[in-house]
C-alpha cells in the first residue's frame, strides 16, 4: 500500500484512535504472528489426514455453487486460496502481511467468497434430506482440507474478521443441519472429526473473533459481524470463556443496532444493498439468542422491527431496491446454490415470521431454505396461516424518512384484477456514510433513481468491484456516476483510497410537503458553488419536476448526467427524451433547453464483479451566478 495512503488514513483518526490503532497493530504484527510461529514449533497445526469422500473428483457427478460471476463445483478438490476472477493465488504466508487493496494476487473478496462456505450449508441439507453419508463424508473432506491449507494465521482468510465470523455462523447451522449432538454419539469418525478437525477450528475462530475487534472508524458492518458471529459461537458450543464472550457479544450487538441505523430504521453506512447484509446479523443472532435462552433487550427488537419496515418500503413491487452506495453479493446465510439470491424477499418472510407481522408478507415473497433453517416447521406453518398483502397496492403513498435524509414517492394505481401500474422514485438526501471514513458510501448526494412496475429505468450505476480495477473503483463511486450534478468534474468528497473518504458533505433538507422535497449539500463549497434540489411529484398525472438550482459564487463548470437500465432505450429529439421499456411502457422526459445533452455510454453492474455497457444521457454547461435547470419525468 502507497505511503500516502497511510497518511491519509491517519487523517480520519481521532486521538483515541491512535491508541487503538497502535494497540491492535502490536496485535495484529507481533502477538499474531508469534502465536502463529508457536504453533509451528509445537505442531499444532499439523495437517490432518483427509477423509475418505467417494464424491471428491466424481467426473459423474457435479454440483456448481455460484461464486459471484463464477461458480466452483463442490465436488472437486477446493484451492482456498485461489481468486477465480483472475485465476491468481494469493500466498500462504503471514496474514497481516498479504495484499489485498492491489491486483498483486488478485480479488481477495474472490478468494474470501468462497472461504465462507456457504455451500457446505447447501451439502448439510443434502446430507438431511436424502440420508446419503456420501455427502457427509464430503462435508468432513472439505472443512479438513481447509483446515490442513489454512494453519492459524497463515493465508489471506487469516486476514479479515468479518469472514472469521461470517464461517462461524455458517458452522453453526450446518451443526445444526446435520444434528451434530446426537449424530457423534453413534458415529466413531464423525466424533474424531468433531473433535479434532471441527472444534479446535471453532475454538481458534472464536477466540480471533474476540482479539481482533474492529473499533473507531472501522466500527461498522465488520463490528457487527464481529459481535454476532461470537455471540452464535457462545450460544452453540463451549468456546473458551464462553459465558464472559456471551455477555461481550451480547452487549456490542445491544449497542450496534441503535449506534448504526437511525430511529426510522434506516441503516447509516448508506450502503442499500448492505441493508439485508446487516439485518440478517441482527435477525440471526436474535433468532439464536431466542432459541438459546439468550433473548435480546425490548429496544432491541423494536429498532429491528423498525428496520424491517423500512426495508419493505425500500423494496419496489418487485422487491428491487434502490442501489445507493456499495454493494458485494455478500450474505450471512445461503444455503440454496440457484443463480442470483435476492435476500431482501427472504428476509421479508424472515421478519413476518420473527414479528408475527403479516402487513411485511407480499404474495410473491416465498418460504425457502434459509427460513426452514432459522425458523423450522414451526415458522413454515406460521408463515402459511398469515394472509399475504397483494404486492404494491398497501404500498401506495409517499415515505418520507427526514431523519436519514431517504426520501421515497411511491404511486400505485390499478385494481387487482387488471393489474396495477408502480411508479417509484428514491431520493437520496442522505450523509456520505457512517464514521470517518464512509468506507460503502458513494459521492451521490440529491441523487435520484427511477423505477416502473418494478423495472429499474433511472438507476445506480452499482459497483462492481472493491480493491482490483482502480479506473473503475474510481467511476462508479463518482458523483458522475450518479443522477445527480457534478461541479468542475471533481466529486463532492474527497476519494481517499477505495473504501474511504475525506471532507465529507453534509445534506439539508430545506423544505418538504406531502408531495416535494428541497435539500442542498455543502460538497461543493471549496469550489465556490452550493446545489439545491426540488423534486415535486405530480400525482394526477404521474409526473416528477426536478429542480436544480446552482449559486455560483465563481463561474463553474457543470455536468449533469442520468444514467439509464442497459433494458431501456432511450430516444432523444431536441430536448425531449423517450425512454422506452418493457415493450410499450415508456417515460417522457423533458429536459431543460438551456441544456445541450446528447446520449453517452457508460457501465451498470448490478451484481459485484460484473458489469454491462449502458447508456445514459449528459449535458455539460457553465454556470455563473444564479442558475436554475428543470428536468420534468412522466410515467406514461
Amino acid at each position: 500500500m502507497p505511503f500516502s495512503w497511510y497518511i491519509r488514513r491517519l487523517k480520519t483518526f481521532s486521538a483515541g484512535e491512535f491508541i487503538f490503532r497502535i494497540r491492535q497493530r502490536l496485535r495484529t504484527h507481533v502477538l499474531d504472528k508469534h502465536v502463529m510461529n508457536t504453533c509451528k514449533k509445537k505442531n499444532m497445526s499439523a495437517s490432518v489426514n483427509l477423509p475418505r469422500s467417494s464424491m471428491i473428483d466424481d467426473v459423474s457427478e457435479h454440483l456448481d455453487y455460484p461464486i459471484f460471476e463464477k461458480s466452483i463445483d463442490v465436488f472437486k478438490k477446493i484451492d482456498w486460496h485461489l481468486d477465480l476472477s483472475t485465476g491468481r493465488t494469493f500466498p500462504k504466508s503471514f496474514a497481516h502481511k498479504i495484499d489485498i487493496r492491489s491486483d498483486k494476487y488478485g480479488s481477495a473478496k474472490h478468494v474470501w467468497e468462497v472461504n465462507r462456505m456457504q455451500f457446505m450449508l447447501h451439502i448439510a441439507w443434502h446430507y438431511k434430506n436424502s440420508g446419503d453419508k456420501n455427502y457427509l463424508d464430503l462435508f468432513c473432506y472439505h472443512l479438513t482440507s481447509w483446515k490442513n491449507e489454512n494453519p492459524y494465521m497463515v493465508g489471506v482468510n487469516w486476514y479479515s474478521n468479518i469472514e472469521v465470523n461470517l464461517r462461524l455462523i455458517c458452522w453453526y447451522f450446518c451443526w445444526q443441519v446435520l444434528g451434530v449432538d446426537s449424530l457423534r454419539k453413534v458415529d466413531f469418525e464423525l466424533d474424531k472429526f468433531v473433535s479434532d478437525v471441527w472444534l479446535p477450528l471453532i475454538y481458534e475462530h472464536a477466540e480471533y473473533s474476540y482479539n481482533h475487534p474492529s473499533l473507531c472508524s472501522s466500527a461498522n458492518n465488520h463490528l457487527i459481524s464481529e459481535y454476532a458471529g461470537l455471540f452464535v459461537a457462545a450460544c452453540g458450543w463451549n468456546i473458551p470463556h464462553r459465558h464472559a464472550r456471551l455477555k461481550y457479544a451480547r452487549a456490542g450487538l445491544e449497542r450496534e443496532i441503535l449506534l448504526q441505523n437511525t430511529a426510522e430504521g434506516v441503516n447509516r453506512e448508506e450502503a442499500a444493498e448492505y441493508i439485508q447484509f446487516i439485518d440478517d446479523f441482527f435477525l440471526i443472532a436474535a433468532v439464536v439468542g431466542k432459541n438459546s435462552g439468550v433473548p435480546f433487550s425490548e429496544s432491541y427488537n423494536e429498532r429491528l422491527h423498525a428496520m424491517a419496515n423500512y426495508m419493505n418500503v425500500m423494496l419496489d413491487s418487485k422487491c428491487n431496491y434502490p442501489m445507493y452506495g456499495d454493494g458485494d453479493d455478500g450474505f450471512v446465510l445461503r444455503p440454496d446454490a440457484g443463480g442470483h439470491f435476492n435476500n431482501f424477499k427472504s428476509l421479508l418472510a424472515s421478519f413476518a415470521v420473527y414479528f408475527n407481522d403479516a402487513s411485511l408478507k407480499r404474495t410473491d415473497v416465498l418460504w425457502d431454505e434459509k427460513n426452514e433453517l432459522l425458523f423450522g416447521a414451526i415458522g413454515r406453518e406460521k408463515f402459511v396461516s398469515m394472509p399475504a398483502v397483494a404486492v404494491g397496492f398497501s404500498m401506495d403513498g409517499n415515505r418520507f424518512y427526514p431523519e436519514s435524509g431517504h426520501y421515497i414517492f411511491k404511486r400505485v394505481k390499478g385494481v387487482a384484477v387488471s393489474g396495477f401500474r408502480e411508479t417509484y422514485l428514491h431520493f437520496d438526501a442522505a450523509p456520505l456514510g457512517y464514521l470517518s471514513i464512509a468506507a460503502h458510501g458513494h459521492a451521490d448526494a440529491l441523487s435520484f433513481i427511477l423505477h416502473v412496475d418494478g423495472c429499474p429505468i433511472v438507476v445506480d450505476p452499482g459497483t462492481f468491484t472493491y480493491h482490483t480495477h482502480k479506473d473503475l473503483r474510481n467511476y462508479f463511486v463518482s458523483t458522475l456516476a450518479h443522477n445527480t450534478v457534478c461541479v468542475n468534474g471533481k466529486n463532492q468528497a474527497n476519494q481517499a483510497g477505495p473504501t474511504m473518504w475525506l471532507s465529507h458533505y453534509h445534506c439539508k433538507t430545506l423544505n418538504q410537503g406531502e408531495n416535494f422535497v428541497e435539500a442542498t449539500h455543502d460538497g461543493y463549497r471549496k469550489e465556490g458553488v452550493q446545489h439545491v434540489r426540488k423534486i415535486e411529484f405530480d400525482r394526477d398525472v404521474n409526473e416528477f419536476i426536478i429542480t436544480d438550482t446552482l449559486h455560483c459564487k465563481v463561474p463553474a463548470s457543470v455536468e449533469i448526467p442520468f444514467h439509464l437500465h442497459p433494458s431501456v432505450n432511450a430516444k432523444l429529439q431536441g430536448s425531449t427524451a423517450v425512454l422506452e421499456f418493457a415493450g410499450k411502457a415508456k417515460v417522457q422526459m423533458s429536459l431543460d433547453s438551456k441544456l445541450p445533452y446528447e446520449i453517452r455510454e457508460g457501465w451498470y453492474s448490478e451484481h459485484f464483479g460484473e458489469k454491462v455497457q449502458t447508456t445514459f444521457l449528459y449535458a455539460k454547461t457553465n454556470c455563473k451566478g444564479d442558475m436554475v435547470f428543470v428536468t420534468r419525468l412522466q410515467v406514461l
